[in-house]
């Protein structure tokens, strides 16, 4: 339910990080008849919302702040961050994160540069593709984290999310 409950949330979520500070909280039903509760609230230019059902909980924190990164990564050298996620759960492997940002570097240096680092921190590489101008790699670590790496040039710059799971710095 947490899942599907997260996808009605996420307007929810948008709109407090529209600068609304106040705090909004309540309850809803599922297609399933299950109840969640919810409370979203903005801060210093974070907004966070939490999700409480009789399964478990989730808190997911997006706007302001620091990369949410795999373990073992750091942010791409000059990177300007343009959105970080971070969704946790009751356990690390229930949490993940979604980050992007962007350089004025190609996508094959990004590409690299993670490949590396993914390396050296342990992880195995399981996929790369290059399709014109994006770029993809796919890593999985021992402790099962992960993390999908795209990145795309794009008027003059390269754009790139990484999407990870199973906890984050």
């Amino acid at each position: 339910m947490i899942g599907r409950t997260a996808t009605a949330f996420a307007l929810i979520l948008a709109l407090a990080a529209c600068g609304d500070k106040e705090t909004a909280s309540g309850t809803i039903t599922g297609e399933d008849g299950k109840k969640a509760s919810y409370k979203v609230s903005e801060k210093d230019g974070q907004s966070t919302l939490t999700v409480k059902t009789e399964e478990g909980s989730a808190e997911i924190t997006s706007g302001a702040g620091e990369a949410a990164l795999p373990p073992g990564l750091a942010l791409y050298p000059g990177a300007t961050i343009t959105s970080s996620t971070r969704i946790s759960g009751e356990t690390p492997e229930k949490g993940g994160s979604i980050f992007a940002f962007d350089t004025p570097d190609a996508p094959a240096k990004v590409v690299a540069f993670y490949k590396a680092a993914a390396l050296k921190a342990g992880y195995t590489i399981e996929g790369e593709v290059k399709m014109g101008e994006m770029e993809m790699l796919t890593a999985k670590n021992p402790g099962k984290a992960s993390f999908t790496l795209t990145a795309s040039a794009e008027q003059g710059k390269t754009s790139a999310s990484l999407l990870a799971g199973a906890g984050t710095n």
